[in-house]
């Protein structure tokens, strides 16, 4: 399997084989997308899925995990390894790989030998790329020797210089580990209007709706904490870890499980907080039978069609949204999800009419130029929902830059031979110089394809 296969698959051309991973997989940082959770991991597993005939290979990837983790700062810009594992693995003649763990950015320790993973070949002390033409796994890309020689490792051992510091490094690298090793078992994956439902019922329950006291305590922004609790962004690694370091809880737990917090958690945050405690106020007490009418009207709420936002049915029953989640969690979570179903459906439903145009339009629009009319910075969101549309828009573009490159091209060689062929019948030798005088751009003259038409005729004409 070559990557000349791959590419179409893709939605790339690779025509020549030296060239092909850069045309695939972009140059420099652009490379280490494939481990992540974007458009390049997605079209990756696609085509190596319809190759393999395999549909687990997402499992290699972040893929799974692209609701609840930002893609932001997720992944290295180049390979990290640990030498040690390499040595066993070629001494215990084992197969030779790299872990997905290595590739996130936030894993700096090696979590079987707790020793800093390294990012420069010891005999060239070059870093290297995440993957390229030549690479060999456990080789070095640039002089190509063995990364595992052990006699290496003093290179890196004063990165971490307290044990303090060991230990954090640790957990944060079980955590991820756990995550990356639990991924094939999941029955579906992780939501984020589940994520952030959980996050703003731990704010609501143990610091009373407080963000800014949140905020003050772990030091993260305010106004991001704020966006998670809406469900407007997703967060990013070293949030997520810096979070479950709160919580008291792993990676796994907070973006896959309720969390369920004790008064021992309440009693243990308070005291580290160490502020004086100010009045807040409180939620609004509902009784028995007024919780009872509310489930009632929520379940009735999930049968509209389109279901509501929870906000409007909030102001609709004159309740603050967070009063509604920290009693009634599971509807108004199911609400969240039916919403933002709809939403998408909706918003799919106005653009695929939008993209079936394009492909009537001449000359044909980019896609690019498409997503700027819809509102987008990229081409994600329609490759993604949209890939056989995008694809054929894309298409039909290329296609058409190839053509009016052509006629273009030929419209200059003609004009080059009308001149050349002028000035030699006036007595002048159709020199470059003179040729691009009377050019309509003179600048042309130093394409190839001009220089090449020139040199023909003159040897025509026999100079």
């Amino acid at each position: 399997m070559t990557i000349t296969e791959i590419a179409p698959l893709m939605g790339k051309e690779a025509k020549l084989q030296d060239e092909s991973i850069s045309k695939v997989f972009g140059t420099g940082r652009d490379r280490t997308a494939f481990n992540g959770t974007g458009l390049m991991a997605t079209n990756l597993v696609g085509a190596m899925s319809a190759l393999t005939r395999r549909l687990d290979l997402h499992y290699l990837t972040l893929l799974p995990w692209a609701q609840v983790i930002s893609k932001r700062g997720l992944l290295r810009r180049h390979r990290a390894w640990c030498p040690k594992c390499y040595q066993e693995w070629h001494d215990n003649h084992t197969s030779v790989y790299e872990p997905l763990l290595w590739s996130i950015n936030t894993a700096q320790v090696c979590p079987y030998h707790h020793q800093p993973l390294q990012e420069q070949c010891p005999h060239c002390n070059q870093q290297q790329l995440t993957i390229s033409g030549d690479s060999r796994t456990g080789h070095c890309n640039k002089c190509g020797k063995w990364l595992g020689n052990n006699r290496h490792k003093t290179i890196v051992t004063s990165l971490i210089k307290s044990e303090a510091e060991r230990n954090r490094q640790l957990n944060i690298v079980n955590n991820l580990g756990e995550l990356v090793a639990v991924t094939p078992t999941l029955n579906s994956p992780p939501n984020f209007q589940k994520l952030s439902n959980t996050i703003s019922t731990y704010i609501l329950q143990v610091l009373k709706s407080s963000i800014p006291a949140f905020s003050r305590q772990s030091g993260m922004n305010k106004a991001t904490i704020g966006l998670w609790c809406q469900g407007k962004v997703i967060p990013q690694i070293d949030n997520l870890l810096l979070l479950t370091r709160y919580l008291e809880i792993s990676l796994l737990d907070l973006l896959t499980t309720d969390v369920l917090l004790t008064d021992s958690k309440s009693t243990f945050l308070s005291a580290e907080m160490n502020v004086v405690k100010q009045p807040r106020k409180s939620c609004k007490h509902l009784d028995l039978e007024r919780k009872q009418v509310l489930n009632v009207v929520l379940i009735e709420v999930l049968k509209e069609h389109p279901v509501p936002s929870l906000e409007h049915v909030a102001l609709r029953l004159r309740y603050r949204p967070l009063v509604l989640q920290y009693h009634f969690p599971s509807l108004c979570e199911s609400i969240k999800i039916r919403h933002a179903e709809y939403r998408k459906v909706s918003k799919q439903q106005k653009i695929q009419p939008i993209l079936e145009a394009a492909l009537k339009e001449f000359p044909p629009p980019s896609l690019l130029s498409i997503n700027r009319r819809l509102g987008y910075k990229n081409n994600s969101y329609l490759y993604r929902y949209f890939s056989e549309l995008s694809r054929e828009i894309s298409k039909r573009y290329k296609e058409y830059q190839k053509a009016s490159g052509q006629e273009k091209r030929e419209r200059i060689c003609q004009e080059i031979i009308d001149i050349a062929q002028l000035l030699h019948e006036t007595g002048h030798k159709p020199t470059q110089a003179r040729v691009s005088k009377f050019l309509t751009k003179p600048g042309v003259m130093l394409s190839w394809y001009a220089k090449k038409t020139l040199r023909d005729v003159q040897n025509s004409l026999g100079y």
